[in-house]
């Protein structure tokens, strides 16, 4: 498996592209105060990061730097709980099985690197969630607005924070 796509800048035309289409369909045939809309166009944005992702993961690499305050707040939000549940469910180890295939020597590499391309393409997603919901607004469409940024939270940033906190943990082992 690839770290990045043989072409990074194609991938991220098509997943913007289809993103978009996802979200201007949706918004002409189910309409932006629709919970079916917001939920459409959630999953449209995750493959948008999951396409643009690779091309942006290492523009600012210092960012994936996690403050220690931060997983305490996350887990008073409830990140940690929901961490949690989707390790009861299997969520987890079919995400551990798929970054044990990406690149990296070690297994602690693979998963840092794993962590770091997750949350940004969670990040893509959330900012194209933020302006979506900006047009919601300026559209006078206040229920789509508020749906499409709740469901946002739910899909990309709950697994923003979930990622925070594995790569804190992991610093914290490294450093024992």
């Amino acid at each position: 498996m690839r770290e990045r796509p043989e072409h990074p800048i194609a991938a991220a035309v098509i997943g913007v592209a289809l993103a978009t289409t996802l979200a201007v369909a949706g918004w002409s045939f189910i309409g932006p105060d629709h919970l079916v809309y917001a939920l459409t166009v959630q999953g449209g944005f995750t493959f948008l990061g999951l396409l643009a992702g690779p091309l942006l993961v290492d523009i600012l690499h210092r960012r994936y730097t996690v403050a220690s305050a931060e997983p305490r707040i996350y887990a008073l939000v409830g990140a940690q709980a929901l961490r949690r549940l989707l390790g009861r469910v299997g969520w987890n180890r079919a995400i551990a099985s798929m970054r044990e295939q990406g690149p990296g020597s070690t297994r602690l590499e693979r998963l840092a690197r794993g962590t770091q391309l997750s949350e940004t393409g969670h990040a893509i997603g959330g900012a194209a969630t933020l302006v979506l919901a900006a047009t919601a607004i300026l559209a006078q469409q206040f229920v789509g607005a508020a749906q499409i940024v709740m469901v946002g939270l739910v899909f990309h940033g709950y697994p923003i924070m979930i990622q925070r906190i594995v790569r804190y943990r992991m610093v914290q082992r490294i450093h024992r």
